[in-house]
């Protein structure tokens, strides 16, 4: 079973989910589905896991 992490965007404020396995500390753009906008994980405004 994958592990999930919540992320709010830093550019509508909305939260969302990605796979740890996939995203969590990779370097790779999280796309928040809700405005379209792609960031690093790093600069999302807030991030639970």
């Amino acid at each position: 079973m994958a592990r999930i992490f919540w992320v709010k965007c830093p550019h509508c404020h909305k939260r969302f989910y990605a796979a740890t396995v996939d995203f969590r500390h990779k370097g790779r753009k999280l796309w928040c589905p809700f405005c379209g906008a792609e960031f690093l994980d790093d600069e999302a405004e807030e991030i639970t896991e």
